[in-house]
């Protein structure tokens, strides 16, 4: 249990939901600025065929050279924009597992518990261990109540998660 709840078998946690809004904008936005660029390159492109002089015409040339290097550099942007936007799927996705698997571990662990409370109960009637299992049935009362905090806090995080789809 403790492997998949504490996180050594992978995130069990997949942060806010605003992450994944970041990335999806990140994404967005470098597609505008790319879709801008390319209408700027066609108003310079017109803007040549009806320049007069060679020297308005070079002029523009250059400009249209900066804003296709200016384009490349946009399509770099939303391939890195992408591969984040990859990155936070992922995560959500393993934190999603993770957290099934640590929720089912903990009720198993928990039934485990209240399997003990209940044999523990029927134990109360012999005076010679009556103070034992009172002992034991508190311990196994309050460890069966931590279970369900953790699983009710773990069912939180995966709601948050499943919310936190890309």
């Amino acid at each position: 249990m403790h492997d998949w709840c504490d996180g050594k078998e992978g995130p069990v946690t997949c942060g806010s939901e605003e992450a994944t809004r970041q990335a999806l904008r990140a994404v967005e936005r470098a597609k505008q600025n790319v879709a801008e660029l390319k209408d700027k390159k066609s108003r310079l492109e017109s803007d040549k065929s009806r320049a007069s002089s060679d020297d308005e015409k070079n002029k523009i040339s250059k400009d249209i050279e900066q804003v296709e290097r200016d384009i490349y550099e946009g399509g770099k942007s939303i391939d890195q924009a992408g591969r984040d936007l990859d990155a936070r799927k992922k995560l959500v996705d393993d934190a999603i597992y993770t957290l099934n698997k640590c929720i089912d571990y903990r009720r198993a662990v928990m039934n485990v518990f209240a399997n003990a409370l209940d044999k523990v109960r029927n134990e109360d009637d012999t005076p010679e261990i009556k103070d034992l299992a009172r002992q034991l049935r508190d311990k196994y009362e309050a460890s069966k109540r931590g279970h369900e905090e953790q699983i009710t806090a773990r069912n939180n995080a995966l709601e948050t998660c499943k919310n936190s789809r890309p």
